[in-house]
C-alpha cells in the first residue's frame, strides 16, 4: 500500500517508533525503535536473537507506529527478515544521534549479531495526518 505524501512526510521526520509484534502466547510485546523508510516500506535494525526476532520467526505480522502529540500513524504489514545491513545502521545512527556520533554509536558493540527487518505495509491508519 502506498503512502499518501503528508504520511510519508511524517514518517520522514526524526520521530521513534513502536513496534509491535505477536509472542508465542498472542499477547503482544512492544518495543521503541530506530526506523526509516525506504521506498515503500519500513525498515528497522535489531538484535538476531531479540524477542522482536523470533517472535517475527514464528509470526510475521508486524505494527510500527509513531506518535507526536495528538498526531499519530501506524503501519502495519508483514515482515520480512533480512541479513544484517551494516550500511542500515548507519544510515539510522546519522538519522537518530547525528553524522559526527553515527560512527562512535555503530562501533558499540561489534559482537553483537543483527539482522534487518523490512516492513512491507499493508494497512496505515492514524489521526491529524
Amino acid at each position: 500500500m502506498p503512502l499518501t505524501k503528508p504520511q510519508r512526510a511524517f514518517l520522514e521526520e526524526v520521530r521513534y517508533a513502536v513496534v509491535g509484534t505477536l509472542n508465542r502466547d498472542r499477547s503482544i510485546q512492544q518495543t521503541m525503535v530506530w526506523f526509516m523508510l525506504e521506498d515503500n516500506d519500513a525498515r528497522i535494525s535489531i538484535g538476531a536473537n531479540s524477542v522482536k526476532a523470533r517472535n517475527l520467526r514464528r509470526n510475521p505480522t508486524m505494527t510500527l507506529t509513531v506518535q507526536d502529540g495528538r498526531r499519530y500513524l501506524t503501519i502495519s504489514g508483514a515482515a520480512m527478515i533480512e541479513p544484517a545491513d551494516p550500511d542500515l545502521r548507519y544510515r539510522l545512527a546519522v538519522r537518530y544521534v547525528g553524522r559526527t556520533r553515527a560512527e562512535e554509536w555503530v562501533l558499540r558493540r561489534p559482537t553483537a549479531k543483527r539482522v534487518t527487518v523490512r516492513i512491507k505495509i499493508q494497512r496505515v491508519y492514524g489521526q491529524g495526518i
